[in-house]
């Protein structure tokens, strides 16, 4: 008797251990369920707010620029009454809490010399736009537009016209920390006379000159060993030849010169 209650007991111990079991697999599948479905929610939340930052590397300047829901209303000429220089950034938003960006939004934008591209299809995202010339679009999908989904570099070409040796370069953003000595560093050939330096950002969210969601200014500072000083603070990002000049020179309101120098 003792032997058959031992084995019923054992029976219903291990009817407990599968229910047991098959209790915490199922609340396994639900909890991996439930976590998958959250991932799944998460992943599909769409953004209401689209940021872009947008480089003309066009090779012309940019006289019109919209963003806006496609099929709809152009709206506000982003490129303001200036228009947005060649090799210059600009950064902007499209707020589509009313969802009217759900299709997909239009970016068309008209140069200087006459050529309108227009994008389509562009989404509610954060990303960079290059507005590019006819060579460099060639070989992109979006080569009618010119549109391209990458940075464009902003390149300052440095020549120490001070006839002296210079002690210290600085370029930082304006309002910012000063960083390096690129004297002491990349631009050592700039630190004699008649030399020359290079300096590259690939990205203006790189370069540190985003501010409040817009795009800044560098600072450019210099300082040759006779104590001769420069400083231009509002150097946009853009590609431009960069002269850093004596005192004597000067024609401007500082030693730091957009053109070269007699």
């Amino acid at each position: 008797m003792k032997k058959i209650i031992s084995l019923a007991a054992a029976a219903v111990m291990a009817l407990s251990l599968a229910a047991c079991s098959s209790s915490t697999t199922t609340a396994s599948k639900k909890s991996s369920a439930a976590s998958a479905s959250e991932k799944t929610s998460a992943s599909e939340k769409k953004a209401t707010v689209g940021k872009y930052t947008i480089y003309n590397g066009s090779g012309d300047s940019v006289t019109e620029l919209y963003i806006y829901p496609t099929g709809g209303d152009k709206g506000e000429n982003l490129a303001g009454e200036k228009g947005l220089s060649n090799a210059h950034a600009m950064y902007t938003e499209f707020d589509n809490a009313d969802g009217k960006g759900d299709k997909g939004l239009t970016l068309e934008y008209t140069t200087k010399g006459g050529f309108t591209g227009k994008f389509t299809t562009l989404s509610v995202e954060e990303a960079p736009i290059t507005l590019a010339s006819e060579d460099a679009a060639s070989g992109a999908t979006n080569k009618d537009s010119r549109v391209l989904f990458q940075a464009y570099p902003a390149t300052y070409s440095f020549t120490n016209s001070t006839g002296e040796n210079l002690k210290s370069l600085y370029v930082y953003p304006t309002g910012g920390d000063k960083g390096e000595n690129l004297v002491e560093g990349d631009a050592k050939d700039l630190a004699k006379p008649d030399g020359t330096y290079t300096l590259t950002y690939d990205d203006v969210t790189k370069a540190g000159v985003l501010k409040d969601g817009k795009v800044g200014a560098l600072t450019v500072e210099f300082e040759t060993e006779g104590g001769t000083t420069g400083k231009f603070d509002h150097l946009s990002y853009e590609t431009a030849p960069i002269y850093l000049i004596s005192a004597d020179a000067r024609t401007g309101a500082t030693e730091i010169s957009f053109k070269p120098v007699n």
